[in-house]
């Protein structure tokens, strides 16, 4: 097809960005998880790194990759939204804290984000 393009081009629609790979972003403290932002590496400086998933169905099936970098601080949502792998209960823990910690989420119906794997 004409209009595909490979995974990892920078694109000037800020729509469509969510759709595509982009490199890995690092966050030191808090943030908002931005419509670019696939894969995030967490090095919480301070202390724990919270993040704002973004919710709405425009992001039902968007999935992003966290990891931690640190052994002190862990990763958390800001709201309770994330179920982990081994429950249906909605919680805030993403990352224990633990280097190397790292978990992919899927926004399953526009409010709530599953961890679909972890290590």
């Amino acid at each position: 097809m004409a209009n595909n393009k490979p995974v990892g081009v920078a694109y000037s629609d800020p729509a469509l960005s969510a759709f595509y790979l982009n490199a890995p972003v690092t966050k030191t403290a808090s943030f908002s998880l931005g419509d670019s932002d696939n894969y995030v590496v967490c090095n919480g400086s301070a202390a724990n790194v919270s993040v704002t998933l973004p919710s709405g169905s425009d992001y039902i099936g968007r999935t992003v990759t966290l990891k931690n970098l640190s052994a002190t601080y862990t990763v958390i949502s800001a709201s309770s939204n994330v179920k982990p792998l081994t429950t249906g209960t909605a919680g805030t823990a993403i990352l224990a804290a633990t280097a190397g910690k790292w978990a992919t989420l899927v926004c399953e119906d526009g409010t709530n984000w599953v961890i679909m794997a972890a290590g």
